[in-house]
């Protein structure tokens, strides 16, 4: 029977004599005017980049560099990036990019490594030259600024060097970092050959031409972005470069793929579980797509069929490699015919064999287990600065001994198929791969055994529904959170380097021979983790308070202390009572507090609580509903005789507008209905009806429109003076929100960019109620109370909660303006008022609506801002009872002011009353629904 295995001393032939930029500029003479890279607002054609990075390199030449230098490109996803690389390349320069998403400790750390000559800083990156140098008598970097735009870029390097050095393939050609198991991160210093071996295997193997469209979508400081680079450089084809916001949103990525025909794709798996569901979320198909070439991580098949779903002429080929390799190694193409349920490494690529060696030290024989030996000749050259670590890890081929034939230990575990390819078995050692990154769990030990309250600790990788998280155990000499370890964390390793779950130990766990004992370890992470939602088994004393408090605000029994307050059905209703709880149990309340699991806002309190006189910053939002609120009750009452001021019902409508999408939104998309509106709608229609038929039954008579709330539809002479339009209107509008974030298509649609279509949204309602009003329905005898003329602005709301940067508040201001003067104007010649009248009011509305835009909160003493928000909490109920209350100032003193003031405190006091009696008759039917299931059980045992 022929051996399939591969044979480990069959001589492998090494062939490249050019460095990694040769192929590129061929391709620029061939084709100068074909677009090289796209990138945001950027569009570089072959030439430009040609000249763009024999610009940069003849200035890193004229300001002393020198073939023995390293730069260090820190930088974004950005089209600077690739002319930086191709110019420091190009000037016989040896490069390492720094992601400038890295924790600024990270990027130094690597600067202190290297100790490079140049720092390049592309995509707006920065960065102190001050910084990262440990060694005395070292030169700081010279910083050099790579323009975005081709333009700019050449005009900014005026050197145009006429000849640029000959560069030899042999000389290192970048350096990538990763994980290192005593805390520093290893460089891995990789020269020109393997990755121009690689390309030159991948196009022809898998006929890649210049009319491909490749992405790059690689994480910047790992080592599959040089292929995303240079092999579309190589071939005469064009890489487009998404924002990385676009990255981490699946159905703006979802959109870019499609709107740039994108063909080739070097992913990993969570990647592809991200496109897969914004594909979904936009219902939309990949057709373009030619390859889907996997590596990183484990490839499932449910994915794998996930994504032929999605892109079904694409074809699967699964990659295997590490960063000293330096690229794939090995590769399995996948057949749909064949059983994928297990996905295997595959066989090594040309120049490459994947040996697999026993114990024994012998090749494994088929179904037998072996570390994995990638032999090539073309392997990075080992590790900087650590020649006893690549002497371990780079070792003669076992089978040759030869000394000019190495192979590298990956330290994975795999077996042979009965078809000669390889089938990973796990590791044998303490790296995992999180994201696509091969990481040393004794690294992110020693950052946190570097916390000065953290005595001893232990991190696992734990599988978790196919994905895999870390999992810290700590024991602490002093009380420490998991938030404060996270914090200290973050500061210095990356973001896939951060533990998911801290457990806190008296002891760490030990076997009886003395060493860590894994297994206990794991079984109490599991245990922890596998607590009941509602357990409160592990919940601080303060969490537990805030716990209860919150269940009693949101009007359940109990909440899963894991899930955040949008999570838990929070909406805006209840966000002001739930701030005023967490900032009386914790402080200063964090940014985007609403967003953070129960659990992590109880480990946040300050040791020192603020005293009521201190200043706490109150949101805008919550601050102009309570200035409307206190608006329409001094109208209503006629405080003052000349009342000059209107839109104050406007302002409450936006910042309704604002909380719909702040709290509601994304609950909608994940249900894929807007079931959670109906909550906050009952909470808002019941007492409404109630108190809109027990005032009817005691002053007038039951107006079958109050009771389901269209009185507004009716001319007040049909309806009585018990009608409360503002409430109408508002259910109303959130029923049409509602119904038509119900259809997918459109959601879909609207949440592949929401503040762009919210905007067109809110500028189209607003001239449909100019046109309904002129040509369908004139309101105006209603007063314009009526959704039609009120929707544009709950929809500027909205899309006022995703205006998160400078342009789009500006643009948000802008809507604002038009909108609102628009209203202004229908208002006045709609009631046939002369024009002069407007010049006599102030219409409070657009100063409102733009302080939201541009302020997020104003400093008020503790003491008044809990007054204000006990107020903003309860403006439905001041809304509801204002004139009953007023009829009562009026027995106890005819005054406009004192009536002011019965009323919003009436309003108070009624909206807790109310509340707790609602809590109340939920806890009795909870109790009593448990007892009925009691009894049932019982029953049937």
């Amino acid at each position: 029977m022929q051996d399939v295995r591969p044979n480990p001393t069959q001589p492998l032939e090494y062939c490249v004599e050019r460095p990694i930029f040769m192929d590129f500029l061929q391709q620029a003479r061939r084709t100068p005017d074909a677009t090289a890279v796209i990138a945001h607002d950027v569009t570089c054609t072959y030439r430009q980049l040609e000249e763009t990075s024999r610009r940069i390199a003849g200035l890193l030449i004229e300001q002393g560099a020198s073939a023995s230098d390293r730069v260090v490109i820190v930088s974004n996803r950005c089209a600077g990036l690739v002319y930086a690389m191709l110019g420091a390349s190009r000037a016989g320069l040896t490069f390492s990019v720094a992601d400038m998403a890295y924790p600024a400790a990270r990027i130094e750390q690597i600067i202190r490594i290297l100790q490079p000559s140049f720092v390049l800083l592309c995509g707006g990156a920065t960065f102190d030259p001050g910084h990262g140098q440990s060694q005395p008598g070292v030169a700081p970097p010279r910083v050099v600024k790579i323009a975005e735009s081709p333009s700019e870029s050449l005009h900014a390097h005026a050197v145009d060097p006429e000849d640029l050095p000959v560069v030899d393939p042999a000389h290192p050609a970048y350096i990538t970092f990763t994980s290192g198991s005593t805390g520093e991160p290893k460089g891995i210093v990789t020269h020109h050959a393997p990755l121009v071996h690689f390309i030159e295997w991948h196009t022809r193997h898998h006929s890649l031409s210049e009319s491909d469209c490749f992405s790059l979508l690689s994480g910047l400081g790992h080592d599959p972005v040089y292929r995303d680079v240079f092999t579309p450089l190589s071939i005469g084809a064009k890489v487009v470069i998404p924002e990385q916001s676009l990255v981490i949103d699946p159905s703006a990525l979802a959109t870019w793929l499609h709107k740039h025909a994108v063909s080739v794709i070097h992913l990993t798996p969570p990647l592809g579980k991200l496109i897969e569901a914004g594909a979904k979320i936009n219902g939309s198909r990949f057709n373009d797509l030619r390859y889907l070439f996997w590596g990183g991580d484990a490839l499932s098949d449910t994915l794998y069929e996930q994504m032929r779903g999605i892109a079904p002429d694409a074809k699967s080929v699964n990659f295997y490699g590490t960063t000293e390799t330096p690229q794939a190694m090995a590769f399995h193409p996948l057949d749909p015919a064949a059983d994928n349920a297990r996905i295997p490494l595959g066989k090594g690529i040309d120049g490459a064999q994947l040996l697999l060696v026993n114990e024994a030290g012998q090749l494994a024989g088929t179904g037998e287990v072996g570390e994995i030996l990638i032999r090539s000749p073309y392997l990075s050259l080992g590790y900087w600065g650590d020649a006893a670590k690549t002497r371990d890890s780079f070792v003669a081929n076992p089978f040759t001994h030869a000394p000019d034939d190495i192979c590298y230990k990956t330290g994975d575990l795999g077996t042979y198929l009965p078809d000669g390819s390889v089938m990973f078995l796990g590791r044998g050692d303490s790296q995992v791969k999180i994201r696509g990154h091969r990481i040393e769990l004794t690294e992110i030990e020693g950052t946190l055994s570097r916390h000065p309250r953290v005595k001893q600790c232990v991190v696992l990788a734990a599988n978790d529904r196919s994905n895999v998280r870390l999992v810290a155990y700590c024991v602490s000499t002093d009380p420490v959170s998991s938030v404060q370890l996270r914090e200290h964390v973050s500061k210095e390793l990356p973001d896939y380097m951060v533990p998911a779950q801290f457990v806190f130990l008296d002891a760490i766990p030990l076997t009886p021979n003395g060493k860590i004992d894994k297994r206990a370890l794991a079984a109490v992470g599991a245990s922890t983790d596998a607590a009941s939602p509602g357990s409160n088994q592990n919940l601080s004393p303060l969490t537990l308070k805030l716990a209860d408090a919150w269940s009693e605000i949101l009007e359940v029994p109990s909440i899963d202390a894991n899930l955040s307050f949008v999570e838990l059905g929070g909406d805006s209703l209840s966000f002001v009572q739930a701030s005023m709880v967490l900032e009386q149990l914790i402080g200063h309340l964090p940014d985007r507090w609403e967003m953070l699991p129960v659990r992590d806002l109880g480990e946040l309190a300050n040791t020192a609580k603020p005293s009521r006189l201190a200043i706490r910053a109150m949101e805008v939002p919550v601050l102009l509903r309570v200035m409307s609120i206190v608006m329409i009750v001094v109208g209503h009452f006629h405080l003052f005789s000349d009342w000059a001021f209107f839109g104050e019902t406007a302002v409450l409508f936006a910042v309704s507008g604002l909380s719909l999408a702040r709290f509601q939104v994304q609950a909608i998309n994940e249900r894929g209905n807007a079931s959670t509106l109906l909550k906050s709608m009952a909470s808002i229609a019941v007492p409404t009806v109630l108190y809109t038929v027990l005032t009817q039954v005691l002053f007038d008579r039951v107006h079958w429109p109050s009771v389901l709330m269209i009185s507004n539809w009716f001319p007040p002479r049909e309806i009585g003076n018990f009608t409360y339009w503002y409430i109408e209107v508002l259910l109303q509008m959130i029923v049409i929100i509602g119904i038509v974030l119900s259809f997918e298509r459109v959601r879909k649609i609207i949440l592949s960019n929401p503040f762009r279509y919210l905007l067109m949204a809110s500028c189209l309602l607003a001239v449909a109620d100019l046109l309904i009003s002129a040509y369908v329905f004139d309101a105006s005898a209603l007063n314009n109370r009526v959704p039609q003329h009120y929707l544009a602005i709950m929809v500027l709301g909205m899309a006022i909660h995703y205006a998160d940067s400078t342009r789009r508040k500006w643009l948000a201001s802008a809507v604002a303006v038009i909108v609102l003067g628009g209203r202004d104007v229908l208002e006045f010649y709609g009631h046939g008022l002369p024009a002069v009248g407007m010049s006599e009011y102030i219409d409070v509305a657009v100063p409102a609506v733009l302080a939201v835009i541009w302020i997020r909160s104003v400093p008020v003493p503790g003491l008044i801002a809990r007054g204000l928000a006990a107020i903003a909490a309860s403006t439905l109920y001041i809304y509801l009872t204002h004139f009953q209350f007023q009829s009562l100032a009026h027995r106890l003193n005819d005054s406009p002011v004192l009536a002011v003031i019965i009323a919003i405190l009436g309003g108070i006091l009624v909206g807790y009353a109310w509340n707790k009696f609602v809590r109340i008759v939920l806890m009795r039917l909870n109790g009593a629904e448990k007892k009925r299931r009691s009894q049932k059980i019982e029953r049937v045992a």
